[in-house]
Formats: C-alpha cells, structure tokens, sequence
C-alpha cells in the first residue's frame, strides 16, 4: 500500500494482506536453521516453503 489512504476505515492485517495477494504481491521465504519460511502475518494465508 501506499502512504495514500484507499480505505474508508482503519484496515485490519487480513484486509491489507488480501488486498496486496490480490494485487499479486507474493512474500519473500527467509532462510531459518528449519529451511526457507514465510514468515509474519502472510505465514497465515501462504503454503509452507519447502
């Protein structure tokens, strides 16, 4: 998103994480010591890296 408000109220975490899959934003895996993870709040909506 950008600093330019689209949204008529406050936007909660899932309505900002669905707006940015949509728009077909894809997250970033992070190499941990258990292998590549996606982690923060998009590690609820997208498939476990392995």
């Amino acid at each position: 998103m950008n600093g330019v408000s689209v949204w008529d109220h406050k936007p909660t975490a899932d309505e900002m994480l669905d707006a940015r899959l949509a728009g077909g934003w894809v997250p970033t895996p992070t190499s941990t010591r258990e292998g590549d993870q996606i982690l923060g709040h998009a590690a609820c909506r997208v498939p476990t890296v392995r």
